[in-house]
């Protein structure tokens, strides 16, 4: 049998490193599936990191260890690389919907891939405008969730 394809975002990529509401639920959808991602990943999941990491939410030993794991975690991941074509899609998107620049890249890289290789997809997110949004263009999304009532 083969494995479909599940896009992630940073927040459900996250979920994978940093144990928190919905953890569980991206490791089950990442051994089922074939996982693929822009290849701004890395760096906005450092960035997410660095940013929980200075505001003292996660410890230095806790922050070198889950960046070693995402390193080798990241590698693993299909990349959509940046192309002109993702990036003037991503711009039509922010447009038309509330995406905020990246969300507008992740759906934008995960449109592409899905119709250059004619499949249906399941994007990831645990950003609700942003799910709101992939939904919007057609993808079929998947809200993770978080668990604080009216957070991202």
């Amino acid at each position: 049998m083969v494995k479909p394809w599940a896009y992630l975002d940073t927040s459900a990529f996250l979920k994978l490193y940093v144990k928190e509401y919905g953890s569980e639920r991206v490791k089950k959808i990442t051994k089922e599936n074939h996982v693929l991602s822009t290849a701004m990943l890395t760096v906005e999941s450092f960035s997410a990191l660095a940013r929980r990491h200075q505001s003292g939410d996660i410890e230095d030993a806790a922050f070198a260890r889950i960046l070693n794991h995402l390193k080798n975690g990241a590698a693993a991941v299909e990349t959509i690389r940046m192309t002109d074509d993702v990036l003037n899609l991503a711009g039509e998107i922010t447009l038309r919907s509330a995406a905020r620049t990246m969300d507008a890249v992740h759906i934008a890289s995960a449109l592409l891939f899905q119709n250059g290789a004619g499949i249906t997809i399941i994007f990831i997110t645990a950003d609700k405008k942003q799910h709101n949004a992939a939904l919007s263009e057609g993808l079929k999304s998947m809200y993770i969730g978080t668990a604080i009532p009216g957070s991202k």
